[in-house]
């Protein structure tokens, strides 16, 4: 690229301001930190139980399976900028309409669809290929900066979004929500977002095909690696704030700790970025992917532990969601490069999607089962411990992809 580290900030910095603020409000960051503060006042309301009300979350992330990889493709195509506000816009719309059509769990169902349908070209996939446009030295500080957003989004959301619905309802909490997407984010994206500029005589843009990609052991790993952590991390930060409220603890304490989680996912992203300039990928990931099996253990058990190792606790949850999304954009441009980097990348969160939107319900499932969360995280502590590892097996970045 022919820039100095510095001078690629210098020159791109807007353009992660704007990633960030995109990433905050997007599909991957608000509907997902908020949950857990919605799921009791919503069962309350209507009666459902806490599993029925999260598989509204899981019909979400299955429908972005069908529409993720065309958002991807069109962002290789018509670029960043002009998909990513397209999309702020049905996001918008979508989940400030979510509460009308709350008359019965299947049209519950069908409004958290239609969030996927519309919003899913606001997921990283997008705020990502914009970004690693404009960086290459310092391609991993810019994307863990750009993707504090959803660390933000889950540090301030729940205390305010509990706020909100103790004086207004769980209604106002998701019409807040979409509003600010279109008031607040929409207008801050189409001041700082843009896709890197590239010259007529440039040359195209390196990296595998498509179906190179899909025959490369590394995207499968990659794969089922990620697929399984966000597995854990989406089924533990969801259920955080009813498992400590279960313990007796008040909503909005429990929601202050479940803020220590969105800290972490900003230091997550952070520092995993700069790491991500300095060492080898899979290291950095294996690292940050496994410290989260601790949290399981201190959070296990049937009363309440101490404030500051709960606090612990969500924080080590956090850093691995913070990491998680950096990492899999890193990866891919590292060992995938930029051709196709947006249908590759949107390949890669095809799974994640799956598992963060069953994980919620299911540990819903396991709590009404059982009365407790121990069995849930018993599992998902056997998968940080183990499904790291595998990312060790990825080797040297290849040359073409560079």
């Amino acid at each position: 690229m022919g820039h100095s580290y510095g001078q690629e900030f210098k020159r791109g910095w807007r353009v992660v301001l704007g990633g960030a603020v995109g990433t905050g409000f997007g599909i991957s960051a608000l509907p997902f930190y908020t949950l857990g503060v919605f799921v009791k006042p919503i069962a309350e309301a209507t009666g459902w139980s806490r599993e029925d009300i999260q598989w509204g979350f899981a019909a979400m992330m299955i429908g972005m399976l069908f529409t993720s990889w065309i958002w991807g493709a069109a962002v290789d195509r018509f670029g960043a900028r002009p998909v990513a506000m397209v999309s702020q816009i049905g996001l918008g719309i979508s989940m400030a309409a979510l509460p009308s059509f709350a008359g019965s769990l299947n049209s519950f169902y069908f409004g958290w669809v239609l969030i996927a349908l519309v919003g899913a070209g606001t997921t990283p996939v997008t705020w990502t290929r914009g970004i690693t446009g404009w960086f290459d030295k310092a391609r991993g500080a810019a994307l863990g900066l750009a993707l504090v957003g959803t660390g933000f989004a889950g540090l301030l959301a729940p205390p305010a979004v509990t706020a909100i619905i103790g004086m207004a309802g769980w209604q106002a909490g998701y019409q807040v929500l979409g509003l600010s997407v279109l008031l607040v984010a929409l207008p801050l994206v189409a001041l700082l977002f843009r896709d890197a500029p590239r010259a007529a005589d440039a040359a195209p843009l390196v990296g595998a095909d498509r179906g190179e990609a899909l025959l490369n052991y590394r995207f499968w790993v990659m794969l089922a690696v990620f697929t399984a952590v966000t597995f854990g991390v989406g089924g533990m930060i969801p259920n955080l704030v009813p498992l400590l409220t279960d313990r007796g603890l008040g909503a909005g304490e429990a929601a202050l700790y479940a803020g220590f989680a969105g800290l972490a996912v900003i230091t997550g992203r952070v520092v995993a970025g700069f790491l991500l300039d300095r060492f080898w990928a899979p290291a950095v990931a294996t690292v940050f992917l496994v410290v989260p099996a601790l949290s399981c253990f201190l959070l296990a058990g049937s009363g309440l532990p101490p404030g500051p190792v709960i606090g612990l606790a969500a924080a080590l949850i956090g850093l691995a969601a913070g990491a998680e999304f950096d990492l899999v954009a890193y990866m891919t441009s590292r060992y995938f490069g930029m051709k196709n980097y947006g249908f590759i990348y949107a390949l890669q969160t095809v799974g994640m999607l799956l598992a963060g939107g069953i994980a919620p319900p299911i540990f819903g499932r396991i709590y009404d089962a059982t009365g407790s969360y121990d069995t849930a995280l018993t599992a998902a502590g056997a998968i940080f411990v183990v499904a790291p590892l595998l990312l060790l097996t990825m080797g040297r970045y290849p040359a073409e992809a560079e």
